[in-house]
């Protein structure tokens, strides 16, 4: 009997079932082993919360979708196993040739593993770094109440926010320092390289960037210090108070003549201050172009002090003489005269009189005539042109006001003359003829239309002849001939 079952065992062993069954077993152990192992991981990940961890990595504290990361490496962590199981499977049933790619895969996984551990320690302490400059950054700028200060010159709503951009900055910086030693250890050269090189070049930009930086953070202190001390001095000198009474404020508005020099005082030291700090930064296209401009614009500094200073002598001269043609008018009963041709405020009215229209104008024309001599002194030649066109226009305008204002009195003398004699109609008459022979003088001293004001009043005026013509023709015949008779019989007479 025993002879019999060692045949069948031996013919069992021969006919390779037990290879069979244990590369089954091999399968499912490591199936069962991969399931358990990938859920153990997966509740691990949840449990340690390192979903939201990595979330609070990122500078803006935004968080992974959740579950991702577990899911993720538990899939990793199940498929390797039964990858390793399937591997056993093919050893166990020895198909050699089937399991080579996947043991060549191992082989490479083991040997690289050291590589994936050490760019592991690396991320962790440059994700260390980071986090502790990150925090240092932003508590520093905290406590010194620099975020309060930016925000008065930066548009953001909430001050808080300049901290931690400026610490998410800082943060992701560090980690791009570390990043080329990851790749490194990684072994991965084709993107290591140009970072490396990005990397140098901003190290050895880093000294320009601190010289420009200082150059104009010195340059724009000093240039805020000159500006106080300017004004101060201004307003020691009382030229604050005498631009007040010139009527400087209707220029300058709130600002008054010390805020304006001072701000001309620092606009000149900024400026080279500006030149400085860009020549610093070695920029040859950015820094050549400015300053070419600023040169040209300090160059041509004292022609704009003189055009600013014709400009603001114009204001005081106009707000002076303004004044001066306001009064003359009002004393000479200008005001009560255009009241008489109806040009009569309301009562309780906040329009200007008269006489104070008056006096703006004299004021605006000063300041026209300032304004072309400012443009010829800057050779603005196009404005200078455009000023002198807009001044000859202005004047047509003015001389065709008077001439209509004229023209409205005597056509109220001669509507007032013709009153009492003649009936209400004629004198009606005399007052439209009266306006509109001077209307039409008005506009030829604008000289608006040309050629087709002429022709239109030399229309209106034959038809107004046409008119009495035919009128005095068809309506009054009889008193025509004898009228005419009358003529004739005293040039008979006469003979």
């Amino acid at each position: 009997m025993e002879g019999f079952f060692q045949k069948i065992w031996t013919m069992i062993v021969d006919s390779n079932v037990l290879h069979v069954v244990s590369a089954v077993l091999i399968l499912v152990i490591g199936w069962l082993l991969a399931i358990w192992l990938s859920g153990v991981v997966r509740k691990g990940i949840d449990a340690l919360g390192l979903d939201s961890k990595l979330g609070k990595c990122l500078p803006d504290g935004a968080e992974v979708p959740t579950s991702n990361l577990s899911k993720y490496i538990s899939r990793a962590v199940y498929f390797l196993i039964l990858l390793f199981a399937v591997l056993g499977c093919l050893t166990a049933l020895n198909l050699s040739q089937a399991a080579a790619p996947i043991q060549r895969f191992f082989d490479a996984l083991s040997a690289y593993a050291a590589n994936l551990i050490g760019a592991a320690m690396l991320a962790f302490i440059a994700w260390v770094v980071a986090t502790v400059v990150r925090v240092a950054a932003t508590a520093a700028i905290r406590s010194m109440n620099i975020e309060k200060k930016l925000a008065k010159h930066a548009d953001v709503k909430d001050g808080e926010s300049i901290a931690t951009s400026t610490a998410g900055v800082l943060y992701w910086v560090v980690l791009l320092f570390f990043l080329p030693s990851i790749l490194r250890a990684l072994k991965i050269d084709g993107i290591t390289e140009p970072i490396e090189l990005m990397l140098a070049k901003f190290m050895e930009y880093i000294p320009n960037l601190i010289g420009a930086g200082a150059i104009l953070f010195v340059g724009l202190f000093a240039a805020k210090i000159i500006r106080k001390a300017t004004s101060g001095l201004v307003v020691i000198s009382h030229l604050d108070t005498l631009g007040e009474k010139a009527g400087v404020s209707k220029v300058f508005g709130n600002q008054g003549l010390s805020g304006m020099i001072g701000i001309v005082a620092y606009t000149l030291v900024a400026i080279p201050v500006i030149i400085s700090a860009l020549t610093a930064l070695k920029i040859d296209s950015l820094s050549n172009s400015v300053a070419g401009l600023f040169d040209k614009l300090l160059n041509a500094t004292g022609d704009i002090f003189g055009a600013a200073l014709l400009i603001f002598v114009a204001v005081l001269v106009g707000s002076f003489a303004s004044g001066i043609v306001t009064q003359i008018f009002e004393n000479f009963g200008f005001n009560t005269l255009m009241a008489k041709l109806g040009f009569k405020n309301k009562e309780n009215s906040t329009a200007p009189t008269p006489s104070a229209i008056v006096g703006k104008v004299a004021f605006v024309t000063i300041i026209f005539l300032a304004s072309i001599a400012a443009a010829e002194l800057l050779q603005f030649q196009q404005l200078s042109m455009l000023l002198r066109s807009f001044m000859y226009f202005g004047g047509n305008i003015i001389v065709g006001i008077i001439v209509m204002l004229i023209g409205i009195w005597l056509a109220n003398f001669a509507a007032d003359s013709v009153k009492g004699k003649c009936n209400n109609l004629i004198a009606l008459a005399v007052r439209l003829a009266v306006l509109i022979f001077t209307g039409a003088i008005a506009i030829h001293s604008m000289d608006i239309g040309g050629p087709i004001v002429h022709t239109a009043f030399t229309f209106l005026l034959g038809a107004v002849c046409v008119a009495i013509a035919l009128a005095f023709g068809l309506g009054g015949r009889d008193f025509a001939a004898a009228k005419l008779q009358e003529w004739k019989e005293q040039f008979e007479k006469k003979d």
